[in-house]
């Protein structure tokens, strides 16, 4: 129904913009630290929103935006749809993520190639079947500088697949012991509606995340973290904003 609309209309009342202020390279970012130090970098910085809230400014001489409130499936599904009549071309995303894997520590990074489809929003996008898979293209693009960011703040990075699912409360010790055994690497609540719609709508997309929480390990979401643990999660927020800003120069260049 809406690819019968007019591009500008659609933008305007979803986003508040017209589709020139929003770049073909898009951070989501839910976290308010990465937002605020990402948007301390940019030059010229426009915010915009009605729906959905981002800023749109250049790194330098290359023009990005960032979305700064996209939650939960069915909020990242409806994004994601309404960027392609914006002509996006590129979608990164970085979020919270509770680690399953052994051997992992708060503020380690986990780059996403699949998520498995425990959410309820992406089936209305394509048969469930279908795997939800990052571009391999933008993965490239992206694990070298995530790979040099974890080194230089001894951090470890892993890479592969994940389970989003729409039900924190649902997350049982049981349930996530499985997940861990099927070698999960982490849990979450948006990634794999964000990789189908991007499939959907002709898009590239991945997600690097940071990893929040140790479900598994007496470290969820609602336990405290220790001084350490806080000091580390810090360090990662930086260093993922310092690998993605120059992701995003590099795919503003290649578009060019």
């Amino acid at each position: 129904m809406y690819a019968d609309y007019d591009a500008d209309r659609l933008v305007k009342r979803v986003f508040g913009a017209t589709p020139e202020q929003i770049a073909s390279t898009v951070l989501l970012a839910p976290a308010k630290s990465i937002v605020a130090e990402l948007v301390s970098r940019l030059q010229d910085p426009k915010p915009f929103g009605t729906w959905f809230t981002g800023i749109s400014g250049f790194l330098e001489r290359d023009y990005v935006t960032v979305l700064d409130n996209i939650r939960y499936a069915p909020g990242m599904g409806d994004c994601v749809y309404f960027l392609q009549f914006a002509g996006v071309k590129n979608l990164i995303y970085t979020g919270a993520i509770g680690g399953l894997a052994k051997g992992m520590a708060i503020g380690d990074f986990i780059l996403v190639q699949e998520a498995e489809r425990g959410d309820g929003a992406s089936k209305y996008y394509s048969p469930i079947a279908t795997p939800a898979l990052a571009s391999d293209e933008l993965r490239d693009v992206v694990r070298p500088f995530l790979q040099a960011g974890a080194d230089d703040k001894g951090h470890q990075l892993f890479e592969g697949r994940i389970f989003t699912t729409d039900s924190l409360a649902a997350e049982t010790v049981d349930f996530l012991s499985s997940l861990q055994l099927r070698d999960f690497l982490g849990i979450e609540m948006e990634t794999s509606v964000l990789y189908v719609v991007a499939q959907c709508s002709g898009m590239h997309a991945v997600a690097a995340h940071v990893v929040s929480d140790l479900p598994l390990a007496g470290k969820t979401l609602f336990d405290e973290l220790t001084k350490n643990e806080k000091e580390r999660r810090a360090s990662a927020h930086s260093a993922i904003v310092n690998a993605l800003t120059r992701a995003m120069k590099t795919l503003t260049t290649k578009n060019e």
